[in-house]
């Protein structure tokens, strides 16, 4: 062992965690040797509690001075305060460290590429912040400063530093910001910076960052942060190369202004994550040929598309606007791979917000074929707002039949008006055979109350057609037999209890995550196990939650049964 060359040690104890490196270190001395500088590479927030950790709590020139040159060696460095480690049951929390020794610390350490910082601080305690400003090799910046009463540290003063970042992430009012900076500075020094995570008060840092790829924005940040200031997004509009966006759960009250005009102008935007408070904003997603009409033109949109309403349990007009089959060179945001909307808020819930509503989410699937994600939070929409219900398919298809990733959370539907099977079925029968289209999905997450899993609903929609030689196993062989033949004439597999899972074959093949959550809670028996197990052949993690007493057990034994112990059960 201590014949390997030096550089294969070093490049291997790269990947090594903690323990396997302390393990290594006593191999032998050559080892030792080769493997001690990467022990000093990274410190953790933990590692400051550890009975051997040899950085003392105290500074003193004779028993530090043996530490100056390890301290060099160090490249990622986190501290935490004791107040935010309360969490954390894997260690001892010891007495915190002076800020003053921090800071010393921090001084001695000059060739540190990764800070991160969590810790309540004070005006007095400026000296620790200023400190940041003097790694001149830093190159990533963590810090969460809470306890602040006033903006404490000038941007002037950081603007070297920053200068020279690739990541930022700050949290908290450590950073001062003169109201002047809202406006386009002349002749601004533009940063290397490519990932920024800030709050809104620092939005002027976005005036120097003509290079960011990833922003995220937090709309309200606690102590000092005035709603009655104007939230202008107007710094955004030097970010043209900016790829990721996301915008934090906001309300009415925290409208940021110029969102659809400054948004609208990020061409090379490929995923956006925001909060929808007026249907202007679906300016961003939509063609602007495929806007839906007002609210009071619903009965002549009723008549355009021909469609008569139907009385069903929905309670409004399934119609929807016809189809556009222009080119897409004037879509907004033409780049788009992966929508977030965190929540929505619209208004009113009258029929006809929630059918121009519905037909907006109709207009997003069918006009953006480059999205592969695609998921809608903190929102109760109903499944006919998303999936087209029987006879509409072909007129509302989804145009990103591309679509990797998919979470929707559908509102509890009023059990009163579900209490009839024809119903339920004609829900999810047409969810499912949308569903079968997407061959590409790799995780999928359903929330909803009354979901439907049978294969009575549909379910085996999500299966290639069954061919005409597969029978059916049962005493009552000639009436199923009959009931498959109707079934193959149709084109889609069989609807009945009585499939071979062994003889599906799966359509999403690639299909490696799935979670469906019923709030009335579920059962799952072993038939329909198995034929989930045929439909997703590369299914790696199940979430199914909540079940039944007892169900939990059960699916986990039968599990142990199929011989799918690599499978991740989660309820």
């Amino acid at each position: 062992m201590d014949s390997m060359p030096t550089e294969l040690i070093e490049a291997f104890g790269q990947y090594l965690d903690g323990p396997s490196l302390y393990s290594s270190l006593r191999v032998c001395r050559f080892w030792f040797n080769a493997l001690s500088p990467l022990i000093w590479s990274h410190i953790s927030k933990t590692q400051w509690h550890r009975t051997g950790f040899p950085i003392r709590q105290v500074f003193d020139a004779y028993d530090d001075s043996p530490l100056r040159p390890k301290l060099l060696q160090i490249r990622h460095l986190e501290w935490a305060a004791n107040s935010d480690l309360k969490d954390v049951s894997a260690i001892t929390i010891r007495k915190e460290i002076a800020r003053s020794r921090l800071v010393q610390l921090l001084r001695m350490a000059a060739n540190v590429r990764s800070l991160e910082l969590q810790m309540p601080i004070t005006a007095d305690e400026l000296v620790l912040l200023q400190s940041i400003a003097e790694l001149r090799q830093l190159r990533r910046l963590r810090i969460e400063a809470t306890g602040l009463d006033m903006f404490a540290i000038r941007l002037q003063d950081m603007d070297d530093t920053f200068s020279k970042l690739e990541t930022l992430e700050s949290s908290g009012h450590w950073l001062h910001i003169d109201l002047s900076s809202w406006e386009r500075p002349q002749d601004a020094q533009q940063w290397r910076m490519e990932r920024l995570s800030v709050g809104y008060y620092a939005l002027p840092i976005l005036w120097h960052c003509e290079n960011l790829r990833e922003l995220e924005i937090r709309i309200f940040e606690g102590f000092g942060f005035q709603r009655s200031e104007k939230r202008s997004l107007r710094p955004l509009q030097t970010c043209r190369n900016l790829e990721v966006l996301k915008i934090h759960r906001y309300t009415r009250q925290d409208t940021l202004l110029d969102l659809v005009e400054t948004i609208g102008t990020l061409r090379q935007l490929r995923s956006l994550s925001f909060s929808i408070l007026d249907f202007s904003f679906f300016d961003l997603l939509c063609r602007p040929s495929a806007i839906v009409l007002a609210e009071n033109d619903h009965h002549l949109r009723k008549q355009q598309t021909g469609n008569k309403k139907e009385d069903d349990e929905t309670g409004h007009t399934s119609a929807r606007p016809p189809d556009d089959n222009d080119d897409h060179g004037d879509l907004p945001l033409p780049l788009l791979e992966n929508l977030t909307i965190i929540s929505v808020d619209v208004g009113d819930n009258t029929f006809s917000a929630l059918d121009r509503l519905s037909a907006q989410f109709f207009n997003i699937l069918r006009t953006r074929p480059l999205l592969k994600g695609f998921q809608v939070q903190g929102f109760g929409f109903c499944p006919w707002d998303i999936f087209a219900q029987p006879g509409q398919e072909l007129e509302h298809g989804w145009a990103c039949l591309g679509l990797e990733t998919l979470k929707l959370h559908f509102k509890s539907l009023d059990p009163r008006k579900m209490n009839s099977k024809e119903k339920r079925y004609r829900i999810w029968q047409p969810i499912y055979r949308q569903l079968g289209q997407l061959t590409k999905l790799r995780s999928l997450m359903i929330q909803c109350w009354s979901l439907e899993k049978g294969t009575d609903v549909g379910i085996l929609e999500l299966a290639q057609p069954l061919p005409s030689s597969v029978g059916l196993t049962s005493g009552d062989g000639q009436r199923r037999s009959k009931s498959a033949s109707i079934s193959l004439a149709q084109n889609r597999p069989t609807a009945t209890d009585y499939a071979l899972p062994s003889k599906l074959k799966a359509r999403l093949t690639e299909l490696s995550s799935l979670y469906l959550s019923d709030s009335k809670g579920m059962t799952w028996s072993r038939t329909e196990l198995e034929i989930v197990l045929a439909l997703f052949p590369k299914l790696k993690d199940l979430n199914l939650r909540p079940l039944n007493p007892g169900n939990g057990k059960e699916i986990q034994k039968w599990l142990k049964e199929l011989k799918r112990g690599d499978l991740k059960f989660v309820y």
